[in-house]
């Protein structure tokens, strides 16, 4: 953890920074700790915006890819954050160490940590983290492409070889890429109701930057009811 001091002659004015005791030529900002969850999902729901406005595959398919990777990589932020949080405030070296394993599935890691914690489960954990490893899986292989060629045969015979089954058209769906967000944030929102939240909305806000946003809200945009 960085510590920095800042300096200040007699009249107010900052002289210099020091970063671990030398100084920082660079200077230095400094934000609250919930923005680095929320300006993924602010990406995610900006481009959502601009998904349901786009009048073509291409444009469909680059706001669609945008929000499906900011809602995966706001809900690892908000793991990584949010339980190492957790961790010092319940004084767990183990879910501290957890935390610092880089490898293996965000699923598995999020239900590792629950349970480190000794909070209640997510309602419907099991189904719930299930969907989010299949997201999880897309996403690694949208950010580790790898070509897998193709080809197709037309009756002539006309044989067309080196093409590709392109899984970033799932992106030009806007409901597609609209329920990844909302699953992602069903996890958050599940997380604040274990913790005894009854209204969640508070939670989501400073933690996604979403204002209002209900439980029944995200549960109605995935199609479910209160009760699922």
């Amino acid at each position: 953890m960085a510590h920095f001091v800042i300096d200040l002659d007699e009249g107010g004015t900052v002289q210099r920074i020091l970063r671990d005791g030398a100084p920082d030529p660079n200077g230095v900002r400094l934000e609250q700790l919930f923005s680095v969850v929320t300006t993924y999902f602010r990406l995610a729901q900006d481009n959502l915006r601009q998904l349901s406005k786009a009048e073509d595959d291409f444009g469909r398919r680059g706001y669609g890819l945008q929000v499906f990777l900011m809602s995966l990589t706001g809900l690892e932020a908000f793991t990584n954050t949010y339980f190492h949080l957790r961790g010092q405030e319940l004084k767990s070296p183990a879910l501290l160490a957890r935390l610092e394993q880089t490898h293996g599935a965000l699923a598995k890691k999020l239900r590792e940590l629950v349970a480190l914690t000794g909070d209640p489960p997510m309602r419907h954990q099991d189904a719930l983290l299930t969907r989010i490893y299949e997201l999880s899986q897309l996403r690694n292989e949208i950010v580790h492409p790898r070509w897998v060629p193709s080809s197709v045969l037309i009756p002539g015979p006309i044989v067309i070889e080196g093409l590709v089954e392109n899984r970033q058209s799932l992106f030009e769906d806007e409901q597609f890429c609209q329920e990844a967000m909302y699953w992602c944030l069903l996890v958050i929102a599940r997380i604040a109701e274990a913790r005894g939240n009854d209204d969640v909305s508070g939670f989501m806000f400073h933690w996604t930057g979403s204002y209002g946003l209900s439980l029944a809200a995200i549960l109605g945009n995935l199609g479910l009811a209160v009760g699922e």
